[in-house]
């Protein structure tokens, strides 16, 4: 029986866009952490999560997954196997989200798992602005 190590939670990137290189770099565009609207409800278009996990080893479940400001609804959610056969192996998980709804402002939450335990929750602020030349 193999020895699994549980591996850690290195960064979680929000963005617009993550693009596969020549080479196998990662180019990652347009960073974020707030989304600003004009009404509501409001769709964003493109969002991409990065998440990078490594000092594992093993085989593990790993569920993104973007909740309402109340944490009651699950608004996208994604799921993926890692695969990690030495400790010192890096995995990014990137998952592409399209035409999300927020049907509301306010702090949505990114929250990600491993195998069913919570490791890390992210605010989201989905901001009204009144004024779209500002933000």
């Amino acid at each position: 029986m193999t020895e699994q190590i549980k591996p850690s939670l290195n960064y979680t990137i929000i963005c617009d866009d993550v693009r596969q290189e020549a080479g196998g770099k990662i180019s990652i565009m347009g960073l974020f952490e707030n989304i600003y609207a004009t009404k509501f409800p409001a769709v964003h278009s493109r969002l991409a999560i990065i998440n990078e996990w490594s000092d594992g080893k093993g085989e593990f479940t790993s569920l993104t997954q973007i909740l309402s400001p109340d944490k009651e609804k699950v608004v996208r959610k994604t799921a993926s196997k890692i695969k990690l056969k030495e400790a010192h192996i890096r995995h990014r998980d990137i998952s592409i989200h399209l035409n999300i709804e927020f049907p509301v402002s306010g702090n949505y939450w990114i929250e990600i798992f491993l195998d069913d335990d919570l490791v890390k929750s992210i605010p989201l602020n989905v901001v009204l602005v009144k004024d779209p030349q500002i933000h």
